[in-house]
């Protein structure tokens, strides 16, 4: 099986993960030759950015000259684009891996997923789309400082921050260029979850659990897996609720004793390494699915109390001039 991986970046650990789970070649893209993934593929191309003419049939030039079988998006809006686009390159052999679109853009538009979950009896967060409707909650003591506040198609954590006065809070969303969501803040544990969708049952056959001990730059960078089948019931539940297949990252909070959940993004999750060290293994996974065999439910199948540490390495290419 021959795989491409979209818009690569600095996924570099995930595309080792692909060649050591038994796919015979594994490709990679992107816009940049700056990008350190590229060259831990087996071959990598320099493509568009995705909003460019012609990106979509530079990605099917590609498929057709590496004899690609599945192709993996690891952005948020190539998701929505790929999904679209699920037609076109079924009709090519070639297995997008990613949900289904309407599923792919109510996680994206996170007031719409807060609302969708909310209306199905989900935990999440209180949530709010507009300043005057906090300060409605605010003046009648339902809400406090400080407050979590993100955009709400955003992505990689990119904008959110926690902000402790009505003042601050007033100019950020007054001044805003892209529309914000006001999240009540959890000062409780936070727990991130990978979980795969069988692709061809829809089944969810894997769920990995950690806490999260510290974060950077959006990204967990120190977590310890966990096992909790409170949370395991709850991520069933809510995934009842969505059509998603394949790799999915959630993110949920524990506050006073309740855990809520509080994103979800239908794709690789940037701390999914965890997983893979304590041998859950999403490759292999999507791998079985591409040779036609449904994956076993193996749910909390991992050693609880295992330490994570993420650090910086460097990549080193020299260009042929």
């Amino acid at each position: 099986m021959n795989l491409l991986i979209l818009s690569c970046g600095t996924r570099n650990m995930l595309v080792r993960f692909f060649k050591e789970s038994g796919f015979d070649k594994v490709v990679g893209t992107d816009c940049s030759s700056l990008a350190p993934a590229l060259y831990e593929a087996d071959a990598y191309y320099l493509v568009p950015r995705m909003s460019e003419p012609g990106y979509l049939d530079e990605i099917l030039s590609i498929c057709k000259k590496e004899k690609i079988h599945a192709v993996l998006p690891l952005q948020e809006d190539e998701l929505h684009l790929i999904a679209q686009k699920k037609a076109l390159f079924l009709e090519n052999r070639i297995v997008p891996i990613v949900s289904e679109v309407d599923s792919i853009d109510l996680c994206r538009d996170k007031m719409k997923f807060y609302h969708h979950l909310k209306n199905a009896g989900i935990p999440v967060l209180p949530s709010y789309d507009s300043l005057e409707e906090f300060q409605k909650a605010y003046e009648g003591g339902e809400e406090c400082f400080p407050v979590f506040v993100k955009p709400i198609a955003g992505a990689g954590s990119i904008g959110a921050m926690k902000v402790n006065s009505m003042e601050l809070l007033t100019a950020l969303m007054k001044d805003s260029e892209e529309p914000l969501m006001i999240q009540r803040f959890s000062h409780g544990k936070e727990y991130g979850a990978d979980i795969y969708a069988d692709l061809l049952t829809g089944r969810v056959t894997d769920i990995f659990l950690k806490e999260k001990l510290r974060m950077r730059a959006g990204e967990t960078e120190k977590s310890v897996s966990v096992k909790k089948p409170e949370i395991f019931e709850l991520i069933l539940r809510t995934l009842q609720q969505l059509s998603l297949r394949g790799p999915v990252d959630m993110d949920i909070f524990e506050s006073n004793g309740t855990f809520f959940v509080s994103e979800i993004n239908p794709r690789f999750g940037g701390g999914y390494p965890h997983a893979y060290a304590c041998d859950v293994s999403f490759p292999q996974n999507i791998l079985a699915n591409l040779e036609g065999t449904e994956n076993e439910v193996r749910i909390g199948a991992y050693e609880e109390g295992v330490y994570v540490l993420k650090y910086s390495d460097i990549k080193v290419q020299r260009f042929l001039q």
